[in-house]
């Protein structure tokens, strides 16, 4: 068992007041080991959706990952003990009032069964890795076997999609029905192998590799947001010090290199401002006002149909008609933009409290990110980047609405130490 706390530069670093809480410190108790195999199952099934059972036919929602993450927070609420709460109660409070405000929009809104369910697919996986990694990561010895896990889930998952696109062409969507959630699910585990590079060179070389090997995973996915992203966390490391400015110019060279020959060979209709995801996404940001405005407290539900807005609504947006919005509504419904989505589907409270929870956790990485590891923990930036990339792909994208993207990224929100000394 020891082999991997010699491998990971997770060194014992100056304590934060974080670590370790009560539940983490009892190895032996069988509740704290029963709610580690869980959060560690539950992990495993959003990285590669395997098992995916169908709880209720005819219904879209990933009920099956969602109630995986449920009982996880239960093991996880049963086995913390009451310091591990009384040391987190603002956090527990504005849980307590988030969940409340989810459930309340879908209880009232015009379809309560869809809504209050997908409400749950929302929550479910965001309480349990949050509150997962505060409590049971909070020991460095867990958080140690947690980036080794995180580390072998990204490879094995890397492995599987490029073995997939070179045997069938495509990568398979088994993993994943969809390469949004996908490709934002590769970059938010690059915490582990960035988390590598503070380490020795045979770390540094791996951590590496891995993320030049997902990143050619998607490359082969072909969304733009996926090839763009990157370049913005270089920028962002190298603003931070993480990154030698000669390093990130040689990097911008060769994927901008690789994003203009992309665009370049884009087929005719996926460019242009008729294409739908541009005159969707502009429009739309007109629109969510517009639907907001008559909602503001709890909104109409996140997945409630938009098209009876319509009727007192203007078209702003000069290269689309009516008909055709009210079509891609249809099709779509939320905004592709998963802040205007829950400023329309849960309203203002709800969004405001969620945006200042997430600006202020941020804020203490910003602050951190010049420094290494607190108490053992992993390097404040190899946080920061995956975050920064999943709030990126949430301006373009309603990711947090898929389990597996939501659990995930949650759980790198728990692991930012909450102050440091």
């Amino acid at each position: 068992m020891k082999w991997f706390e010699n491998f990971l530069p997770l060194g014992p670093g100056k304590p934060s007041r974080d670590e370790p809480l009560p539940a983490a410190e009892d190895q032996s108790g069988l509740a704290e080991k029963i709610a580690w195999l869980l959060f560690c199952a539950t992990s495993l099934q959003m990285m590669f959706l395997q098992p995916s059972i169908v709880l209720l036919p005819g219904e879209r929602t990933n009920l099956f990952s969602a109630s995986l993450a449920a009982l996880s927070l239960a093991a996880t609420v049963w086995a913390a003990k009451k310091g591990a709460w009384s040391r987190r109660r603002g956090e527990l409070a504005l849980c307590l009032i988030l969940t409340a405000l989810v459930l309340a929009s879908g209880f009232l809104s015009a379809v309560p069964r869809t809504n209050t369910l997908r409400g749950f697919a929302l929550l479910a996986p965001a309480l349990g890795g949050f509150w997962g990694a505060r409590i049971l990561l909070a020991a460095p010895l867990r958080k140690r076997a947690f980036l080794l896990l995180s580390l072998v889930m990204l490879g094995v998952f890397v492995l599987i999609g490029l073995v997939s696109r070179g045997v069938t062409g495509q990568i398979t969507t088994a993993m994943d029905p969809k390469y949004h959630s996908l490709a934002t699910k590769v970059m938010l585990l690059w915490f582990a192998p960035l988390a590598l590079l503070w380490g020795r060179s045979p770390q540094k070389i791996l951590g590496v590799l891995l993320i030049a090997l997902s990143y050619l995973l998607l490359l082969l996915t072909q969304l733009r947001s996926a090839m763009a992203i990157p370049l913005i966390l270089g920028g962002l490391a190298v603003f931070f010090g993480g990154m030698r400015l000669k390093y990130f110019l040689l990097l911008l060279l060769a994927l901008s290199a690789i994003l203009v020959y992309f665009i370049r060979h884009l087929p005719p209709e996926r460019t242009g401002l008729q294409y739908e995801p541009a005159y969707y996404r502009v429009e739309y940001l007109m629109f969510s006002w517009h639907i907001a405005a008559q909602h503001p407290l709890l909104g109409i539900g996140l997945l409630t149909p938009r098209e009876e807005f319509l009727q007192d609504y203007a078209i702003k947006y000069p290269y689309v008609t009516r008909e055709k919005f009210r079509h891609s509504l249809q099709g779509i419904i939320v905004a592709d933009n998963m802040f205007l989505t829950f400023m329309v589907g849960v309203g203002f409270p709800f969004l405001l409290l969620y945006s200042f929870a997430l600006i202020k956790l941020l804020a203490g990485l910003v602050r951190m990110s010049g420094a290494g590891p607190p108490g053992g923990g992993i390097p404040p930036l190899a946080l920061f980047l995956p975050l920064a990339a999943g709030i990126l792909t949430f301006l373009v994208y309603d990711l947090l609405l898929h389990p597996q993207v939501c659990w995930f990224f949650h759980l790198l929100l728990g692991l930012i130490p909450r102050n440091r000394d």
